[in-house]
């Protein structure tokens, strides 16, 4: 990963080429991160599937990286998942999503690990996003922040073989599934 010390701003990122790295800009501050790896796709198409669900039940949509998410100090931010209620879908644009969405997903990778732990959740949080979930591939975790006020705080800390359901989505997470047929050890730590 990459983080300019230069001020962009939107205008200048839209300028970037279409090289197969995702960019983003977060407080002012442009970050590369070269192309998710394999196993970073699959998990994450696992996730976005459970949510397309609710998407098919007319409750909302989700959408995955890249998509540019456009929130105060995230201009813009690129999510690999975001779900919008069927109450927030004027936030969708051609753009990509401009407001603050229901819910925001980060799969974790040595070289994101600590932005998406600290000074995304900073954004996030800041920005009033409800539900701000964590996924590390190689540990195989799964942890789900709750917005309570104007902090985060911890609603559900998956291992490998458990399970959580969001109630108010009707979304059962089965980590067994999120992971089945990844290798369990050894996964290279230089991928995404």
């Amino acid at each position: 990963m990459t983080v300019s010390a230069e001020h962009w701003t939107y205008e200048k990122y839209r300028q970037l080429p279409d090289d197969g790295n995702r960019y983003e800009v977060l407080e002012g501050r442009l970050c590369v991160t070269p192309a998710p790896s394999s196993y970073h796709q699959l998990v994450s198409r696992r996730i976005q599937f459970l949510f397309y669900e609710l998407e098919r039940a007319g409750q909302g949509q989700i959408y995955d990286a890249p998509i540019d998410l456009l929130i105060p100090d995230a201009d813009p931010a690129q999510p690999d998942l975001v779900y919008v209620t069927s109450d927030q879908e004027q936030f969708i644009t051609k753009r990509g999503i401009e407001g603050v969405p229901e819910l925001v997903v980060e799969i974790l990778s040595p070289s994101t690990a600590k932005r998406d732990r600290v000074d995304k959740l900073h954004i996030y949080r800041k920005a009033g996003v409800r539900r701000y979930l964590l996924v590390d591939i190689e540990a195989r975790t799964l942890e789900a922040l709750l917005l309570d006020g104007e902090n985060y705080v911890v609603e559900a800390s998956l291992g490998p073989d458990d399970e959580f359901e969001f109630t108010d989505y009707g979304v059962l997470i089965k980590m067994e599934e999120i992971f089945k047929g990844l290798p369990k050890q050894n996964l290279p730590s230089t991928e995404l």
